[in-house]
């Protein structure tokens, strides 16, 4: 885990971000330093653009061929593709091996219009894959797509971060400031309190100030008890989910449960996936049903999968029932794969679908592959039938070979591959 120590003067934040930007991406980041650069992301469009660069030249490398063994019929075409190069001379018994020479491959990689630095890249990774002898290898993707990553949590501005090492009248008078008579006061210490999560009197104290007068009061002492994650919270939290007037309230109540991450939050969330006015807290209970991964959530994001109002609850409720794995969500993510009217929806229904891996999906996830007017979902679902490894389905994705996207055709190949495998 990447340490963080607050930028000293002169020290820009931009500076500080580019030197951190790679270790964001690959979430090493310890949380004071992830929180200081989502909330310089936010407002900072050119690192921004470079947190764009490194992730389309991570997706560049990932897509780079990896190691296959398809049918020996493929193997003409192989050569057709590069017969006009000089390091194909003759298709002898040997090929196989002449495959896994970097020089050769360096070719291949280049007639498949793979830029050189890349091609590079993909020589260097060969070259470090342990290969058996006796195995033929034929350069074709084969890297399933990322899933859908949990959305982060937007973090409002907030004052410096307070050192933990405070002294006790230090943690003593922020305290006493949940109860200053200025809403001000109170909602900047609630932001303080958050770094302070070993101590008991300061979960006590925000416990207490979730009943504060002020809407906005309320939520940041939410934040703060999930940041602070104490296991005391789950119950007084769960009752702001269900009670509190205000839907931002028990939107930011929802995600700090998700962040503590304990069953005992299971009821409460679920009635607000169901029965919340506020889209967002439906949202968010959804997304915290999804992180607790606990099956007695399924009825409740089943529901919300075929009959939410809003397509963002459909959608992260269809992550969560991904997330948590459980075949009897199958029957409604089949429904929203089909029929949906929104794209981002059908496509995690069919990611959720690959995770669940139930031969049941089969049909709609051909469906889709097949006649969704959407190239993502036609991907995914592809994608999915791979990880079902379903033999009924060879012959909707051979047919999806023919498709107007090269990625479809490409994750096609690969279903194929998993499925004969």
């Amino acid at each position: 885990m990447i340490e963080f120590n607050t930028p000293e003067n002169g020290t820009t934040d931009c500076g500080i971000v580019d030197e951190l930007l790679s270790s964001f991406f690959d979430e090493e980041l310890n949380e004071d330093a992830d929180r200081f650069v989502s909330q310089h992301l936010d407002s900072c469009a050119a690192c921004s653009n470079k947190l764009a660069e490194i992730k389309a030249t991570v997706e560049a490398i990932n897509s780079l061929p990896r190691e296959a063994t398809p049918e020996r019929d493929l193997w003409p075409v192989m050569v057709g593709a590069t017969s006009h190069l000089p390091h194909v001379t003759a298709l002898r018994d040997d090929r196989w091996s002449r495959w896994k020479k970097p020089t050769l491959l360096a070719a291949a990689l280049a007639t498949l219009c793979i830029p050189g630095a890349l091609a590079l890249a993909g020589v260097s990774m060969f070259r470090s894959r342990a290969e058996p002898d006796d195995a033929p290898v034929i350069a074709v993707p084969l890297r399933a797509p990322r899933a859908p990553r949990a959305p982060r949590a937007p973090m409002p501005p907030r004052p410096p971060r307070q050192s933990t090492g405070m002294a006790h009248a230090g943690v003593e008078a922020l305290i006493g400031a949940l109860n200053d008579g200025d809403r001000e006061v109170r909602r900047a210490a609630a932001m303080a309190l958050q770094d302070f999560e070993h101590d008991p009197r300061v979960t006590a104290a925000l416990i207490e100030a979730l009943q504060d007068e002020d809407a906005q009061v309320r939520r940041w002492v939410a934040v703060a008890l999930g940041e602070i994650e104490d296991q005391r919270a789950v119950q007084p939290l769960a009752t702001v989910v269900r009670t509190d007037a205000v839907g931002e309230v028990r939107r930011w109540a929802a995600w700090a449960l998700g962040e503590i991450e304990d069953p005992r939050a299971i009821p409460s969330l679920a009635q607000a996936v169901r029965n919340d006015t506020h889209a967002e807290a439906r949202r968010w209970a959804a997304w915290a049903l999804g992180e607790i991964d606990d099956p007695r959530a399924v009825p409740a994001l089943s529901d919300a999968v075929r009959g939410d109002t809003s397509s963002e609850v459909r959608r992260w409720s269809a992550w969560a029932l991904g997330e948590i794995e459980d075949s009897r969500a199958v029957p409604a993510l089949a429904e929203a794969v089909r029929g949906d009217t929104s794209s981002e929806v059908r496509r995690w229904s069919a990611w959720a679908l690959g995770e669940i891996e139930d031969s049941r999906a089969v049909g709609a996830l051909i469906e889709a592959l097949l006649g969704d007017t959407s190239a993502e979902v036609r991907r995914w679902s592809a994608w999915a039938l791979g990880e079902i490894e379903d033999v009924r389905a060879a012959d909707a994705l051979a047919e999806a070979m023919n498709d107007e996207s090269a990625e479809v055709r490409r994750w096609a190949i690969w279903a194929l591959g998993e499925i004969g495998n």
